[in-house]
This record gives structure tokens, sequence and C-alpha cells, in this order.
């Protein structure tokens, strides 16, 4: 096994023993996004083969950003770790990213998986009504000014980023506009939510604690 020094010195060296050294990289690295892969519930679907095509793609991308970024390495690890985690957090950004490229606004804000959903399945309180009835009284009141009191822009980046957890580059194609617009609309959106529970009484700590707990 090659020590830090070796794989610096052999990866920013053009020659033979670049080549040797690069295939052996690609090869612990795809061993570990193949670990990785399948402990993703969500890629089930996915025969070996197929699973082994998405490693060999992630893999190669990954690598050329490691070469990129060699001269990063700070030898606080091993080079092999560093590497790998390259590797992982490539993958996990690009699968992130397929998720949602398909998915049109509407579908987000109009179905799927939202807060709603999980303060309703969450046990929590089963054992205290009278917490689940400030909980569900909470959530009406929220509810009332995503879809009253926001604009629909403001509302559809709202619901999208905080309440469905897609990535904001994804909601900025969707929208058709860049994420520096998106901070400000979802700047805009927490300002009135804010003012508006504020208004009825409903401290942001009060409603931490409620949720929380």
């Amino acid at each position: 096994m090659r020590t830090n020094e070796q794989w610096l010195t052999e990866l920013n060296t053009p020659g033979v023993a670049h080549d040797a050294a690069l295939n052996d990289l690609r090869e612990f690295i795809l061993r570990g996004v193949m670990g990785y892969l399948h402990t993703r519930s969500d890629l089930a679907r996915l025969d070996g083969r197929d699973l082994a095509h998405l490693a060999q793609d992630m893999v190669q991308e990954a690598l050329i950003k490691i070469q990129a970024n060699i001269d990063s390495f700070q030898g606080k690890s091993k080079f092999t770790t560093w590497a790998t985690k390259i590797a992982i957090n490539h993958l996990i950004s690009e699968l992130r990213r397929r998720h949602w490229q398909n998915v049109s606004l509407q579908q987000v804000v109009e179905g799927g998986t939202t807060l709603e959903d999980v303060l309703a399945a969450e046990p929590t309180h089963a054992g205290n009504p009278s917490a689940s009835a400030e909980r569900q009284l909470v959530w009406q009141a929220v509810q009332s000014v995503l879809e009253n009191d926001l604009t629909d822009r403001q509302r559809q980046v709202l619901v999208a980023t905080q309440l469905n957890g897609v990535p904001m580059q994804e909601v900025a194609k969707m929208l058709n506009t860049n994420v520096n617009n998106l901070y400000k609309l979802l700047h805009d959106a927490r300002l009135k939510l804010k003012k508006t529970l504020l208004a009825q009484g409903l401290e942001p700590e009060y409603i931490l604690r409620l949720f929380s707990g």
C-alpha cells in the first residue's frame, strides 16, 4: 500500500507510475462507492449491473475532481480516505440532483411528504391530547399564512425548500431564476410568516418546543 507521499508523487508525475496509481485509486474508491450505494434504499429498484454502471460513472467523475484538487490535500488523513470522501460527497450530490431534475415545482408543492404529514405521523404526543390539539392549531395557523399571506413565488420557495427539502439549486431551475433571488424570496417569506404568527401570539420558541418534544 502506498504512503500519502507516494500517492501524491505518482499522481502528479505523468507516466507508467501515474497510470498505475490512478487505476489503483479508481479500484479503491469504487469499492467504497459500491458499498455506499448498497445502503441506499431508494436505489433498491436497480439491479447489480445498473448499480455497477452508476458507480463507475460516479467514480470517473470523482477522479477528475480529486486530481483537480490534489494540491489541497493536507495529509491529515490517509490519501485514500480523503479521496473516497470526495467521491462519496460527489455521489450524494449527484443522486440528489438526479432525483429532482425531472420533478416540476407543482408536484413538489402539491404532492409528496410535507411537514404536515410528518407531524401527523409522529407519535410524540400520542398520550397527550392537549399537546396534539395545540400542534394542530399551530399547523393550521402556519398553513393559513402559506395559503393567504404569501405571494405564489414565496409560497412555492418556502414549501419546496423548507417543507419538502428540495435543494435550492433545483428550485432555482424550476423557477427559471438564480439562487440569490431564491434566498431573497425565502427571507421575505420567513419574515412574513414570523410576523403573522407573532401577531397571533405564537412565539418561535413556543412553536419549537411544541413540535420538538
